[in-house]
């Protein structure tokens, strides 16, 4: 191979300079730049840090995206119009400080780290759409209108995380693999953007449970009908299974037909039978089925958790991890660019009033809800084997009242996604820290940057799965499980 000799200084993402000098050889070993690459990042993971620690994932998306500056990133010596209203207070975490508006939370920061470097220049317009999409599937956006609005989900869509989780960390028989509460994500008219298995297909969607937890649920979808049982269900599988294999082996004309050879994964047998399998499990086992009710809690617990929607769907999303549940999300119910009106189930997206919204609605609500979240789960022994995981989809502006994308009112902050903050807990992760720093204003990180794909990345690599693993899309290329990024192996 040729090469130019020179200082084998490491880049950013591990490959040395040398290395990049030397490319101009790949050509004569049939070897190209992007396999170099590839095979850079198929280094062996298993034995860095907290690869392997979590068994599952709880992800609590803040739809409408909190102010970072307001909550997890003051900075008091600011101007006025940057500092805004808030304090910052003292928190059990020596060093660290958090907003006066999150006193309860403040006595758990000793079991959990902020992330205040996490940043992005999504692609397309500075709208929730694109951040929420890299955010949900560690991918650029590529199913956007020219004006920034979402199309519809499909099955050609790139898998979400938590489906990614279900198809490559599959959990137990009997547990669910993906479970969506609270509400789905939303963007414009769209829902589900960025939330289903698209071309893995059916056997990896979440299970919604969009039922209003402060009231019973309903769980008709796990009743079997009137004189069918679950062994009677299991030998019509099993029948439906025979058949479709003896007609797959059937010879067309023109047809050569291999019987060596099974559907590939994501086929529509494979998901089938795969979706039928589970729905069995789930039917026989029970245990899954019974985290859902939520009745069998006592009252001091879920008012522990506060009895609004966010917080009973933190609580049933408790019970499931307990349940064996992979991945859970728990996505704020209101639509990220939604008024942020009064109320406990109000937007985040607080292009005005921003103070008033978060001291009054927002914050109170969240405050109970994740300090009992974090306690209950660390009295439990959960949050060993679990990732916790509290981000938006990017942060707010640091300047009051100036527009960069939409209407900004007075007092409000408009979308900011050049930096942000993200709580995460649990799975390995060393708790009572700050990772990463934002710059005097909290506008851009200024030092151990994260971008999404990293955050996505991180995820992977705490449940055991190799970040560089790969799927084949619908014109089967290769697809990473991020497009880019690495595990922030400086949280572990």
């Amino acid at each position: 191979m040729l090469s130019i000799l020179g200082d084998a200084g490491r880049l950013c993402h591990g490959t040395s300079r040398r290395e990049l000098l030397t490319v101009g050889g790949l050509s004569f070993l049939g070897m190209s730049l992007p396999q170099l690459l590839r095979a850079e990042s198929r280094r062996d993971t298993s034995s860095l840090p907290g690869f392997g620690r979590a068994d599952s994932v709880l992800f609590l998306y803040m739809q409408g995206s909190p102010s970072h500056i307001d909550l997890w990133d003051l900075k008091p010596n600011a101007p006025a119009e940057i500092r805004g209203e808030f304090q910052p207070i003292a928190t059990s975490a020596p060093g660290v400080q958090i907003g006066e508006v999150l006193p309860k939370i403040s006595q758990h920061a000793d079991k959990f780290t902020i992330i205040r470097s996490m940043g992005v220049k999504p692609k397309g317009l500075r709208n929730h759409g694109s951040s929420i999409y890299m955010l949900m599937t560690g991918h650029d956006p590529s199913n956007f209108s020219p004006t920034g609005l979402a199309v519809p989900p499909s099955r050609d869509d790139l898998p979400s995380l938590g489906s990614v989780v279900s198809r490559f960390r599959p959990a137990p028989r009997g547990s669910f693999g993906y479970v969506a509460l609270c509400g789905p994500v939303k963007e414009g008219a769209q829902q589900g953007v960025g939330q289903s298995a698209g071309l893995l297909g059916a056997a990896y969607d979440p299970f919604p449970m969009y039922d209003d937890p402060t009231k019973p649920l309903t769980l008709d979808a796990f009743s079997l009908p009137a004189g069918v049982n679950s062994d009677r269900l299991q030998q019509r599988l099993d029948l439906r299974r025979v058949v479709a294999e003896h007609v797959e082996r059937q010879p067309l004309p023109g047809r050569t037909v291999q019987l060596d050879v099974l559907p590939a994964a994501g086929t529509g047998m494979t998901n089938f039978d795969a979706y039928y399998d589970q729905a069995l499990s789930l039917l026989q086992g029970q245990r899954a089925v019974q985290a859902f009710r939520l009745e069998e809690e006592p009252v001091t617990v879920r008012e522990r958790y506060g009895m609004t929607r966010f917080g009973q769907s933190c609580l049933l999303a408790r019970r499931l991890i307990e349940a064996g549940t992979r991945f859970v999300q728990v996505t704020w119910p209101a639509r990220s660019d939604d008024e942020p009106v009064p109320g406990p189930d109000g937007s985040w997206d607080t292009h005005r009033n921003n103070f008033t919204t978060l001291r009054n609605d927002r914050c109170p609500v969240f405050d109970h809800t994740l300090s009992a979240l974090l306690a209950d789960m660390h009295d439990r022994g959960l949050l060993q084997r679990t990732l916790v995981l509290c981000v938006g989809e990017f942060g707010r502006s640091p300047q009051l009242g100036v527009q960069t994308t939409n209407n900004v009112g007075p007092g409000g902050r408009d979308h900011w996604p050049e930096c942000y903050s993200c709580v995460i807990a649990g799975g390995g992760v060393r708790p009572g820290n700050v990772y990463g720093e934002s710059d005097r204003w909290a506008a851009f990180p200024k030092s151990d940057p994260v971008h999404p794909f990293d955050l996505l990345a991180t995820v992977h690599h705490a449940l055991g799965i190799d970040p560089a693993s790969e799927y084949p899309d619908t014109l089967n290329r290769p697809r990473r499980l991020t497009e880019h990024g690495t595990p922030v192996l400086g949280l572990f």
